[in-house]
């Protein structure tokens, strides 16, 4: 917060964010380091956000990979061939480039993280349990419109 007690308010709370945000960064982090422990303890942090997003954007390129998470090429290429190894994702050659590989998640990722997906909503629910609905779904609408804005820049 601003230590500007002569600040307007709008002015104080846009200040404030940023130490949210931070709170915000530091409980997200922990939770994939959490996620990616319960899931395999020989999934790094960053192989478990590769194989989060290989489930929801499958079959995928390295390249596609690459933009929406902004690791680096021979970083992502040892993770790939993690999951591969530890049987969490497969790969067929992509028919548009014979060359260039398709990740998908195995039946067993799908299995695993539906599990942890359950325990996650749960969590959620638990912090949320004397919220009233209107209010859970306007920080919903407003965590979406902050994200796709700050997105955007």
């Amino acid at each position: 917060m601003t230590d500007d007690p002569q600040a307007d308010p709008r002015s104080r709370a846009v200040s404030a964010i940023e130490g949210e945000m931070s709170r915000l960064v530091r409980t997200v982090r922990q939770a994939v380091l959490r996620n990616a422990e319960r899931f395999s303890v020989e999934l790094q942090p960053s192989g478990y956000s590769v194989l989060q997003y290989i489930v929801k954007h499958h079959p995928t390129s390295p390249g596609s990979i690459i933009q929406a998470t902004r690791m680096d090429k021979s970083a992502l290429s040892r993770q790939l061939r993690t999951l591969k190894d530890l049987g969490f994702v497969s790969s067929v050659p992509d028919p548009g480039d014979g060359r260039a590989q398709l990740y998908a998640p195995t039946d067993l990722t799908l299995a695993r993280l539906e599990e942890m997906r359950a325990e996650t909503k749960e969590l959620y629910a638990d912090a949320l349990d004397d919220w009233p609905t209107p209010d859970v779904q306007e920080f919903v609408r407003l965590l979406g419109e902050f994200n796709d804005r700050t997105e955007r820049r």
